[in-house]
């Protein structure tokens, strides 16, 4: 048994709004896209190069210049990038790094050879065991604690004092081999000292030494030269600290004196000629030009650098205006969202940001700037027309931006246009691969016409194509990946999204199948209607089939209450009142909008399904409650809309409503049904039904054209046999009004 309506369906409340309210709907949008507009001139301002206006010019290697370049003043040559990293080089190694000395390790070392000297060391003495722990060999040991003992100490004292002296590293091929300065440079008390590096030590020349000591101290007892290194071994430590941020502050500065000037060019010396080839020569004094100009004259290149930030802001904010006045005139269902104008935003904020790291590490390149990624995604999302209205200011602004000419402007125009034509018909994933070709091939031709105009060689128009196909793969594949993302994030949907979600096994759809039959027929012939009426006007035609899929997927939990599911002659509203009537039939755009939020159908589908009937008026209800009440209000008895908003919805109100009417016509000729498709859109567009959306009274020509063949084809009149029961089909229309109040209002509206 059903749930009781009762307790189903709540009483609709009037909708109120404070004037904070109605001001905050009137001018927030309005406040959004002033933002918008805002912060991307801002970042467009980030990226804008601040060049003096000669520098307008630009060599690429291996093409020719555009005219002559003369010197306005004289300035000194900067050495090849490359050579002045090599001298600079030379110029740090050469300089001497600096060590400072840790005294505490020589007082440790001579107080440790002083106590030992004091103590007796022979076997059974006071000294003994402490020569025991210092870890020497059995050997050296017993030389220790022998009559030469002594002698070997204070000869370990002498050669560490002198060690000390010099310094002693932990490592000397290491600090050698780090510089190529003759000296070192040794930090005592404030002061630095130079001393070559002969005479500084390490653990291995000591211990070289102190063989060489031994051997003249000792000429007959090698055991006493070998106690000798191995005391000297454990009592000796380097003293010398590399001083790592001083020696590097000092480098630094022998680098930045490097002379980086190896020339001069004269005033009004000619640097390259009209239609020269430019090589790196040429591109080294364009370049010393360059740095000379912010330094002569950092007043004028203050001045000037302002001026062109200034005239590109305002190109820059005609141009954005100029596409927004597009949006509101040809696409306002993207305008109106401002969501999809921060897509908008973003993708060519993105293509931008692309071209910057292009134009400034890549020099030449510019041809690679992705403005095909925008072209796609702008053509899968909102459609061809759209697609290259986007694509074209996207150039304009990147030209505009980072001061790009013709050939520019003329690329990246054609592999957008390749790019939208090629997405016409993507509506699986596999589908991509087409866009991928044709785009890098676009991108090859492109590039090659455009160097063979310049001039350019052979070998730099082959790389430069080749760079050109990897940027048409990698665009169409950045896409592909984003594509799923900006579908979520956006609200937007793809046909790709569009032809799953009209797949017919879907759980929903096999639910409304199951539970409500009829409504589940009602919404194929919908379907087909609203494609065709889409197709024929330029709308989307799949959004229009899939929109009518699910239009009343929200009939389903009371799906006896809609005549098109009732199986018995009695209908269940019989026994309610008009308002509760209109409440239960006035639910399924509600709860098919809850339904669709819970299986996450995209916000194009839950549009349509709380659009379809816009505001509406259910007259059967209606006028029934005028019998019972003459009070009653109309506004009661109308749908709670919105009015659709788009082209698509537009044709799923209308699809609904004639399908209906001719399933009720009981002599259904082509005559017939073109009158009740004609009467129906003319009462749509009397009631304002249409008033939010795009369509036009041609549109709407078309629309009726597109839906009378297919109603014709299935509901034409049928032959009716002898014994056939005819006057039960003439029967039929009669108890419309009772078994399916909803759809029954179209004979009393419009007959």
């Amino acid at each position: 048994m059903p749930a009781d309506p009762l307790r189903i369906i709540e009483p609709r409340r009037k909708e109120r709004r404070s004037a904070a309210a109605r001001l905050l709907k009137r001018f927030g949008p309005k406040v959004r896209r002033a933002a918008l507009f805002v912060a991307f001139l801002a970042f467009a301002c980030l990226l804008v190069p601040r060049d003096p206006a000669f520098e307008v010019m630009t060599l690429r290697e291996g093409y020719p210049a555009k005219r002559d370049l003369i010197a306005p003043f004289q300035f000194y040559l900067l050495k090849d990038k490359a050579q002045l990293r090599h001298e600079q080089n030379l110029a740090a190694r050469a300089v001497p790094p600096i060590y400072s000395a840790d005294e505490a390790s020589s007082r440790g070392t001579g107080e440790m050879l002083d106590s030992l000297r004091a103590l007796d060391l022979a076997p059974g003495g006071r000294g003994y065991s402490r020569v025991e722990q210092l870890g020497l060999s059995p050997e050296a040991v017993r030389v220790l604690s022998g009559p030469d003992g002594k002698r070997v100490i204070l000869l370990a004292r002498r050669i560490s004092d002198e060690a000390y002296q010099a310094g002693i590293l932990p490592d000397f091929e290491s600090a050698r081999g780090g510089t190529d300065a003759a000296v070192i440079a040794l930090q005592k008390s404030g002061m630095r000292i130079e001393r070559a590096w002969s005479t500084v030590v390490d653990p291995a020349i000591l211990r070289d030494r102190a063989w060489a000591e031994g051997q003249r101290a000792f000429p007959s007892r090698p055991e006493a030269t070998q106690a000798l290194q191995e005391l000297l071994d454990v009592a000796v430590r380097p003293n010398l600290r590399y001083e790592a941020s001083a020696s590097e502050r000092v480098r630094a500065e022998a680098r930045a004196a490097v002379n980086p000037y190896d020339g001069v060019v004269r005033k009004d010396e000619k640097i390259i000629g009209s239609h020269e080839l430019a090589n790196s020569d040429h591109i080294r004094k364009l370049e010393s030009l360059r740095a000379w100009q912010s330094r002569v004259h950092p007043e004028n290149d203050w001045r000037e650098g302002i001026t062109t930030v200034l005239g590109r802001v305002i190109l820059l904010a005609f141009l954005v205006l100029g596409f927004v006045g597009y949006l509101k005139l040809h696409h306002q269902e993207v305008y109106r969202e401002t969501p999809q104008l921060l897509l908008l935003v973003i993708l060519t904020a993105l293509v931008m940001g692309v071209g910057w790291i292009v134009v400034n590490q890549l020099r030449g390149y510019e041809m690679l700037i992705p403005i095909t990624i925008l072209s796609l995604t702008a053509a899968l999302l909102y459609g061809s027309a759209l697609a290259f209205a986007a694509t074209f200011t996207a150039s304009l602004l990147t030209g505009v931006v980072f001061g790009l000419g013709l050939p520019f402007l003329t690329g990246s125009a054609l592999a957008g246009i390749a790019a939208i034509a090629s997405a016409t018909g993507v509506r699986r994933r596999r589908d991509f691969y087409r866009p991928m070709l044709v785009v890098a091939v676009a991108y090859m031709v492109a590039i090659g016409a455009m160097g063979l105009v310049d001039g350019a060689r052979w070998d730099v128009l082959l790389r430069r194509s080749l760079w050109g196909v990897v940027a048409g793969f990698g665009s169409v594949l950045i896409v592909t990946i984003l594509l799923p993302l900006l579908e979520g994030l956006f609200t937007v949907t793809t046909d790709i999204t569009l032809l799953e979600l009209a797949d017919l096994n879907r759980p929903i759809l096999r639910r409304l199948m199951l539970e409500a039959p009829g409504t589940y027929h009602h919404s194929l012939v919908v379907g087909s209607l609203g494609e065709a009426a889409a197709a024929a006007i330029g709308g989307n035609p799949l959004l229009a089939r899939v929109g009518a899929y699910y239009h009343d997927i929200g009939k389903i939990d009371k799906a006896e209450y809609y005549v098109e599911n009732q199986s018995s002659a009695r209908s269940r509203h019989e026994k309610l009142s008009p308002t509760m009537s209109c409440l239960i039939i006035e639910s399924h755009v509600r709860e098919g909008a809850e339904i669709a939020s819970k299986e996450k159908l995209p916000r194009a589908i839950i549009d349509a399904i709380l659009q379809h009937h816009g505001t509406t008026l259910m007259s059967f209800f209606y006028q029934k409650a005028l019998t019972q009440d003459r009070e009653a209000e109309e506004r009661d008895f109308r749908y709670p809309g919105p009015k659709p908003r788009s082209k698509e919805t537009a044709v799923l109100m209308l699809a609904d409503a004639v399908e209906a009417a001719a399933r009720s016509l009981t002599e259904p000729t082509p005559s017939r049904i073109r009158g009740v498709v004609t009467r129906i859109l003319d009462a749509r567009v009397k009631d304002g039904q249409l008033d939010d959306s795009s369509i036009t009274f041609e549109d709407l020509a078309k629309i009726r054209e597109g839906f009378i063949p297919i109603l014709t084809a299935l509901f034409h009149a049928r032959v009716h046999y002898p014994g056939s029961p005819a006057n039960e089909e003439r029967r039929r229309p009669a108890d419309l009004g009772v078994l399916h109040p909803e759809k029954s209002r179209l004979k009393i509206d419009h007959s």
